[in-house]
């Protein structure tokens, strides 16, 4: 069964077959933040990955970072498939 685990190595392998700047991120003593960060010509994107078993959802505190970032004007995806996986970077790349 796919877990958000793999769905994360696909995105992030997927990123780097386009040439994509990709990382894990680890933010240390700061729960909610966004699981990848995407950054292609000049555009950055961050994703918050969930399980693609549908059981995933946003805690309070992710709701908050996301809505923070995107008050920043950062874009950032909530996912839970490999299809969207491939969309966010098929926009990415094409952009």
């Amino acid at each position: 069964m796919a877990s958000e685990r793999t769905l994360q190595r696909y995105l992030i392998n997927l990123a780097r077959c386009h040439d994509i700047y990709a990382r894990k991120v680890a933010a240390i003593g700061h729960t909610g933040f966004p699981d990848v960060f995407l950054a292609c010509k000049g555009r950055v994107i961050m994703v918050e990955l969930k399980s693609p078993t549908g059981k995933g959802r946003l805690s309070r505190k992710q709701e908050r970072e996301i809505e923070r970032l995107r008050d920043e004007n950062i874009n950032v995806y909530v996912i839970d498939s490999y299809d969207e996986a491939d969309e966010v970077i098929k926009n990415l790349a094409d952009a």
